[in-house]
């Protein structure tokens, strides 16, 4: 195969001509913001006392938030990774939606369902007939760990139960005849072997809330919860001090960086044994164990999402009523007069962001298999680096350079700004695919007289299509409920469903950010049916 690496590395060239474009001219303008005047606005980053505590509560708030869901996780997926019952494929699936659920619904979510006046709150006072709340999460340090904690979890729950479940019990069941106990067998056999999977669920979740922006702006809301991202967000629209916010986000990409080669090692995958666990049926009181786990993931993730089907049709005094719905249909004041806009906008971003991801991501994924690159999987994964606050602002940087101003020219840095995000998950989410395309069938095909391009067309792309199908559900999901790059760069000119229901919850348009809320929602769940329908085709889970 190695006379056709070329014939697919020049199909990859637009692709990872894009992503580097796209990520090093923003990168390269913010760096001329940090080193103006001499590196005068880095250095004074560098000396700066507050810098160093952002890095420590950023740094705090994402080791204590990723260690509590890998510890939460940890007990039920012992259970799920030993026994089968009804309805525990359904919770696998509702684990695996967690990575289509856009940030701002859990932000809103938390508003609605565990705020002061919010629905759990009002239920717990007609129960205790207190005229006060309850309880008070929201707006404080422990609200930021809930709110990603329950993000989070379910991620856990799932990368490690699904690693539980490959591991062969015949080594246990070797330390139990030779008299070893469950806790100390898994103590000095099982927890040995999973300790890799423990450890990338753990990094990928502690690298997610490192970048972690609505959450700590909102339900943080105290300058004291402040991270490199709500800083440089608030140096950028607030203090408009966009040298700093320009020398921030530097220094933001060196720790960063730095903490990806430190965690590489960590997130590498351990070679798959072959699978010889077979999961016992749960019966008697194992099932009403397994039941009650049911119930406690249930309770825990679906009170907040329904919370905001809830509110998008309820009024706070629990009286139905349509009024939001009817501001999105014929355009109400004040915000809701942009819904409308805000949904079409929502749509066509996704829409051209999607596919265009698949599209290049699908050239770099194939070049990259067929060469057996290391550096082009390296160099798909750059803009993971940074934030998409610090890629936004690169790009508003890059807006401001442009002499004239129009819808469409915001439009198209936003799609650029969400295209860099996206690509490299469109790349590692094609990549697998690619690899497992049997080298026999395409030399058979050449061996016959097929063109390269036949041959891709015909043999090779009918094993990307269900990758690329979810790699399509995937990058719309993300697209659709991206806000923080967004926010940064759209300046008021573009209006998203994730942008306006920030801007609502601000306003305290709790029932108009819930009814936008739902649609953004349903477009999760929809885009999530696709993605999952295209993998189960060919038996990709």
């Amino acid at each position: 195969m190695a006379r056709y690496d070329g014939y697919y590395l020049r199909r990859a060239l637009p692709g990872i001509a894009v992503l580097v474009v796209l990520f090093l001219i923003p990168l390269i303008t913010t760096f001329s913001y940090a080193f103006h005047d001499g590196m005068r606005p880095l250095m004074e980053i560098f000396e700066d006392g507050y810098t160093y505590r952002l890095l420590s509560f950023t740094l705090t708030e994402s080791l204590l938030s990723a260690l509590l869901s890998v510890l939460a996780a940890l007990p039920f997926a012992a259970y799920f990774s030993r026994y089968t019952f009804p309805g525990r494929k359904a919770v696998m699936t509702l684990s695996a939606l967690a990575f289509t659920i856009p940030t701002i619904l859990v932000v809103l979510g938390f508003v609605i369902w565990y705020g002061n006046n919010g629905l759990l709150n009002d239920f717990l006072m007609r129960l205790t007939g207190r005229d006060h709340s309850v309880i008070e999460v929201l707006y404080s340090f422990r609200a930021i760990i809930l709110a990603h904690v329950y993000l989070n979890f379910p991620i856990a729950f799932l990368l490690i139960t699904q690693a539980w479940e490959g591991l062969s019990d015949t080594t246990e069941h070797a330390a139990y005849t030779l008299g070893a106990g469950r806790i100390r067998t898994f103590f000095m056999v099982t927890l040995p072997r999973l300790r890799g999977s423990i450890a990338a669920a753990f990094i990928l979740i502690f690298l997610f809330c490192f970048s972690s922006f609505s959450i700590i702006l909102v339900l943080g809301g105290n300058p004291a919860y402040s991270t490199f991202e709500t800083e440089i967000y608030r140096r950028v629209h607030i203090s408009v001090d966009r040298e700093g916010a320009a020398a921030l986000s530097v220094f933001a990409l060196c720790v960063s960086s730095l903490l990806l080669i430190i965690t590489g090692p960590g997130m590498r995958r351990r070679k798959a044994e072959r699978r010889q666990r077979e999961l016992i049926k749960a019966k008697g009181g194992t099932l009403a164990a397994a039941y009650a786990l049911v119930l406690l993931i249930l309770l825990f993730l679906l009170p907040p999402m329904l919370s905001i089907i809830y509110r998008a049709f309820y009024t706070k005094e629990g009286a139905f009523t349509l009024k939001a719905w009817n501001d999105i249909a014929e355009g109400g004041t004040g915000f809701m007069s942009a819904a409308s806009g805000a949904v079409i906008a929502s749509f066509v971003i996704a829409s051209a962001v999607s596919l265009l991801s698949v599209f290049l991501g699908a050239r770099i994924a194939m070049a990259s298999a067929k060469r057996g690159s290391v550096l082009l999987p390296l160099l798909s994964s750059m803009p993971m680096a940074s934030g998409s606050v610090t890629l936004g602002l690169g790009f508003s940087f890059l807006s401001a350079m442009i002499p004239f101003k129009s819808p469409l020219i915001s439009l198209l840095l936003v799609i650029a700004a969400h295209l860099v995000i996206v690509l490299p998950f469109s790349v590692r989410t094609i990549t697998p695919g690619a690899r497992a395309i049997p080298a026999l069938l395409p030399d058979a095909a050449y061996t016959l007289g097929a063109s390269k391009r036949r041959t891709r067309r015909k043999v090779e792309m009918p094993f990307l299509y269900p990758y690329m199908r979810k790699a399509f559900a995937f990058s719309f999901a993300l697209s659709l409920g991206e806000v923080n790059a967004t926010l940064t760069l759209s300046d008021g000119r573009i209006s998203t469903i994730p942008v306006l229901i920030y801007r609502m919850i601000g306003s305290y348009n709790y029932q108009g950010a819930a009814a936008l809320g739902t649609i953004l929602l349903a477009e999760a769940l929809i885009i999530f049916a696709i993605g999952e329908c295209g993998g189960k085709k060919n038996g990709i889970s």
